[in-house]
């Protein structure tokens, strides 16, 4: 029998037999080839706003000269500047190298395809034959998905059965993606439905997403949660996204005012006092600082601490130590721990470390408990969890991780275990496979009672021509005790590309969750029933549609058919829909706005059919944004446990508007928001409105506030209106932050070199705040031209600068840091030359020739070369230095009359402007006279 471990050494070892007999193949077959057509390089890394230059190489392997046809793109290309003509005549032996141009536009972004290939016919013998080569592009595109709030904060009503929560889902990126968003409640205490979301996004695309949350308990000692948001892209099981959503509780006593999540700052410490309308008040220390504690070892600590006034007590959490040791992390305290089938958080520790550049093995033992310590709350004992994760292989190729959780609860005196293993690999850059599986036991320590859950999961991607598929699909037995009890998720979608800027696709969708517990362990009578929780939810829908972009402009349109099933303890429902969607969304000059709709008619299970319509507007200019949303009668079947009672047509509305603004150099941030939301269904409005400040005052120390004000209106059950305000000031110091033991400090000086000579002289300026881009680092100069990096890993790093003025780096942007460095960066006024190539024909000729591609080239005194490439419409351009320089070209294909130019440049305000004419060779035009 094979063991599950050796699947994935059979899979390389067969598919590496037959890599290498295509291999033997491919070159025999190109050994008798007469005609060698390939691209010089086979793959190449782009950028979007950046150009690049690729060769097409062709050799003529025979005894005969070879005649080339119809050389040419085999689709219209957005972005193509450059390419040859299509027409050539080969020797025998002769090799030519023939460049192509792209410029990477939005349009060249958003190709459906990484492959871009070229076609030719040739004749040879007599006998024409057809040849086609192509390469691949890497497209350095946004790959992290946007996670965002509707509203900066929650509000949810106790007296609700559950409350809706919307989270906007936005793929940068120009590739669509299949994503996963996994929920987790901070501290434990939400009941959150789904825990689990499967999106499938175009590029661009951006997607408000809802989801239920309600509480466990009521009467909770925690009144304010966080919703840790994570998104999992499906492909190569990697981490995409994260953010964390503030989720406040109405009530008259707000016992906390936490952060947005868990990490609160880097090397900092805050002192803040809080007030309260309801005269809860209290003092809030928060603060955050690295240090070394020794020789390659580096220490981390963070803390959170309220001291209530009038209890005299106190209380810790998100207080943690963490060290750093060469590949090893220990961590202390509160524990928030990833990648796990299971929910892992609580105070303890955690010791994760690496094993050469890709394995790595974690080990965490906590007490699933919020609070690290303190006299406020009363402690009651919470579950006790232990696990160890071990992860594998790089990000691309091959990647997968096994991890193991035990969980003991002795507030529901169950046991409980999870064993999870998960793996992508690609066979070749056509086929990408993602597996996972998991296993569970939990046993009840009072009824005896327990369940043996499993978990499986296939994901499979692939591209050929101008189709895509992709199959999503996973399963969990009802009693697996993974975040995926009891759910089935089925989803296949394929895709047509119509052209550069339109596909059409079909999506097929079969989602349900039906999970099963043990029984509440508690001692019963021998013929008393014992209770078991029931809960079922499923969605089944079919799509299509088409998505295409016309300019700056993207267009959905999607009709479906869908159908909801629920039932649970209380009640029972079925939904079908008849929908029909449509987005619309554009980005110009900064302003970004989208707009989508959702029309249904739809039928619950008593067959009374009625119209909902459902849109949303988003709109956003460098820190403002504007949401709003409108909802006419039930969108989803929890909506209509309400709708039924009533049995009318209801409306729901809701606006909110945020603004983040800073000065120069940051000296005052912040963001204000406000926003009301209504709702006839519940019968409440709620409004809210709230506001960050920080004035920093000097380069370390700054003033803080935070003010929140709500409104809560009910017009159910009598009615009931009630307030709400927080305020909390506070002063906050900033440590200068050290670097790192194995990093280093780069200093740079930017200034202005007049006389070209790289030395700072008397007469000449610094340039302040210049954007200066170190790779991922970016930093702004002072008022003396200087900015410093600190903590920069050893490497090769490539500096950019923005230029502005018509400044230019005259050094090489390459820098090696390898140790702390000083360095004065000169920037000169570069002058630009233009120039055109002018054919002079002879008379009666009528056919205009193309040089796209001729090389010019630039001498100076010293000798130094430097070349550009003339583009499609007979123009190139130069950026010299002040001096004499020789403009010339060698290109023996044309005759030209002034193949070399001679200027002299010194600060040129206009550019200087050259023409070279040239003519066709051994052409002559007879005209015969009658």
């Amino acid at each position: 029998m094979i063991s599950p471990n050796c699947i994935p050494l059979l899979i390389l070892k067969n598919t590496t037999s037959i890599f290498v007999f295509f291999g033997i193949f491919n070159a025999y077959t190109q050994e008798v080839n007469k005609l060698d057509f390939y691209f010089e390089k086979d793959s190449l890394s782009v950028k979007q706003g950046q150009s690049f230059i690729n060769f097409i190489v062709l050799k003529n392997n025979s005894d005969s000269e070879i005649t080339l046809e119809n050389l040419k793109p085999q689709e219209t290309y957005p972005g193509l500047l450059l390419s040859p003509q299509s027409t050539y005549k080969l020797l025998k032996g002769e090799e030519k190298r023939l460049p192509i141009k792209f410029i990477v536009n939005t349009d060249f972004m958003k190709m459906k395809s990484e492959e871009i290939s070229y076609q030719l016919s040739y004749l040879i013998e007599g006998k024409k034959e057809n040849l086609e080569a192509s390469f691949f592009i890497d497209r350095n595109e946004e790959r992290q998905i946007a996670l965002y709030s509707f509203t900066r904060e929650n509000y949810i009503d106790p007296s609700q059965t559950e409350s809706t929560l919307s989270l906007f889902v936005e793929n940068r990126g120009f590739s669509q993606r299949s994503i996963k968003l996994t929920f987790q409640g901070v501290p434990d205490g939400l009941e959150i439905k789904p825990r689990e979301i499967i999106l499938a996004l175009e590029g661009q695309e951006k997607r408000l997403v809802e989801f239920k949350v309600s509480l466990k308990h009521q009467g909770s000692f925690y009144p304010d949660y966080n919703i840790n948001v994570r998104a999992t892209d499906l492909i190569d099981n990697e981490n995409v996204g994260n953010t964390y959503l503030k989720l406040i509780i109405l009530s008259n006593n707000r016992q906390l005012m936490r952060g947005p999540g868990a990490e609160m700052g880097k090397n900092f410490v805050e002192v803040g006092y809080n007030g309260q309308s309801s005269g809860f008040n209290y003092l809030q220390v928060k603060g955050n600082s690295t240090f070394l504690l020794g020789k390659d070892t580096q220490a981390t600590f963070n803390l959170a601490t309220d001291y209530y006034l009038t209890e005299n007590q106190y209380n810790f959490y998100d207080t943690w130590l963490e060290v750093e040791k060469n590949n090893t992390v220990f961590r202390l305290g509160n524990i928030y721990a990833n990648e796990y089938d299971y929910s892992v958080s609580g105070r303890g520790g955690l010791v994760n470390t690496k094993f050469g550049e890709y394995e790595a093995v974690e080990v965490f033992a906590l007490d699933n408990s919020y609070n690290l310590y303190g006299t406020y709350f009363p402690e009651s004992e919470g579950s006790k969890l232990a696990g160890a994760k071990y992860s594998f292989g790089d990000s691309k190729d091959f990647n997968g991780k096994v991890s193991y959780v035990f969980d003991h609860d002795p507030r529901s005196e169950t046991d409980s275990q999870v064993a999870s293993f998960v793996s992508s690999f690609a066979l070749n850059p056509a086929h990408n496979f993602r597996v996972e599986t998991g296993l569970s036991h939990e046993k009840g320590r009072i009824n005896h009672d327990e369940n043996v859950g499993l978990s499986a999961g296939l994901n499979y991607q692939t591209k050929f021509g101008k189709w895509e598929f992709q199959s999503l699909n996973d399963i969990a037995s009802k009693s697996y005790a993974g975040l995926n009890r009891g759910s089935l998720n089925f989803n296949q979608n394929i895709g047509f590309k119509v052209s550069q800027f339109a596909r059409l696709f079909l999506q097929y969708q079969n989602s349900q969750v039906q999970p099963e517990y043990l029984s509440y362990q508690e001692v019963v009578n021998v013929d008393e029933t014992r209770y078991y929780p029931y809960y079922f939810y499923s969605t089944q829908s079919l799509k299509t549609g088409t998505q295409f972009s016309f300019s700056n402009w993207n267009f959905s349109f999607s009709p479906q058919i869908e159908k909801q099933k629920s039932t649970n303890t209380s009640f029972a429902h079925e939904l079908l829909s008849y929908r029909f969607r449509t987005s619309i969304g554009t980005s110009f000059s900064g302003h970004s706005f989208d707009l989508s709709a959702e029309y249904s008619y739809s039928s619950p299970s008593n067959n009374s059919w009625f119209h909902s319509l459902k849109t949303n507007l988003s709109y956003r200019y460098g820190g403002f944004s504007l949401n709003g949303s409108a909802q006419y009668n039930p969108n989803t079947i929890m909506e209509l446990n309400n709708y039924n009672l009533e049995n009318k047509n209801f409306l729901n509305y809701s606006a909110f508007a945020s603004y983040n603004f800073n000065t120069i150099n940051n000296t005052f941030t912040g963001a204000i928001a406000a926003g009301i939301n209504f709702s006839e269904l519940y019968s409440n409005t709620n409004k809210t409105l709230n506001g960050n400040l920080e004035y920093k005052f000097s380069r370390s120390w700054s003033a803080t506030g935070y003010g929140n004000y709500s409104q809560y209106n009910s017009t159910m059950n009598l009615g009931y209106k009630g307030s709400n305000y927080q305020i909390r000031v506070g002063i906050k110091k900033y440590f200068i932050k050290a670097t790192a033991v194995g990093n280093h400090k780069l200093s740079l000086q930017l200034f202005h070199d007049k006389n070209f000579n790289g030395v700072f002289d008397s007469d000449e300026i610094a340039l302040a705040h210049e954007t200066i881009k170190l790779d991922d680092f970016i930093a702004i100069t002072d008022k003396n031209g200087k900015v410093s990096f600190s903590n920069v890993p050893k490497g090769s790093y490539t500096l950019k600068i923005n230029e502005t003025a018509g400044l230019r780096m005259v050094t090489d942007p390459n820098i090696i840091v390898d140790r702390n460095k000083t360095l004065k960066i000169s920037l000169v006024k570069k002058n630009k030359v233009i120039g055109k190539l002018v054919e002079k024909k002879q008379a009666y000729d009528k056919l205009n020739t193309s040089v796209r591609g001729v090389v010019v080239y630039a001498k100076d005194r010293k000798g130094i070369v430097i070349s550009t490439v003339v583009d499609q419409n007979d123009t190139f351009e130069l950026f010299l230095g002040n001096g004499a320089y020789d403009i010339y070209i060698e290109n023996n294909k044309y005759e030209y009359t002034n193949a070399s130019q001679k200027v002299i440049l010194e600060n040129e305000i206009h550019p200087k402007t050259l023409t070279f004419e040239f003519k066709k060779k051994n052409t002559e035009i007879k005209v015969k006279k009658f």
